[in-house]
């Protein structure tokens, strides 16, 4: 898993990934795929409760902040941290209603928020440059 190391502007992967900083990606993407389980379990009570649409806003940004620390402490560095964990999170999101009939959901929902991380995991470097190149493609 030997990568080379590049920064810009918009951030980068350091190359100070390792058995630890690894392990704490994964978990904070665990904890994601649990905190989006909840809020796609608020959203049954948007009706009810006045607080839950709230509610659920601040547990995907909770949940962005726990895959922005696991991506920091892995290696990565500047905005960039924000376009990935923003878009693992909103793919989280997205997949809760494909989930919602399935027997064990939440275990489904931690499995699926590791296989989004997965690119992550095994090809840091790659998926940096990947979002460098996407976001100097759409930006000015």
């Amino acid at each position: 898993m030997l990568e080379t190391v590049r920064m810009t502007s918009i951030g980068g992967w350091t190359g100070q990934g390792g058995p630890w900083p690894a392990l704490a990606f994964l978990a904070s993407v665990g904890a994601a795929g649990l905190l989006e389980r909840v809020q796609y379990r608020l959203r049954a009570s948007e009706g009810r409760a006045w607080w839950a649409s709230n509610g659920r806003d601040v547990v995907n940004a909770v949940a962005l902040g726990c895959v922005s620390g696991g991506l920091w402490v892995y290696g990565f560095r500047g905005p960039l941290v924000v376009c990935v964990a923003g878009t693992l999170v909103l793919l989280l999101s997205i997949s809760q209603m494909r989930l919602e009939s399935r027997p064990l959901s939440t275990l489904w929902s931690v499995v699926v928020a590791l296989a989004l991380g997965a690119p992550v995991l095994f090809a840091p470097g790659a998926v940096a440059l990947g979002f460098e190149r996407l976001l100097l493609t759409l930006g000015p």
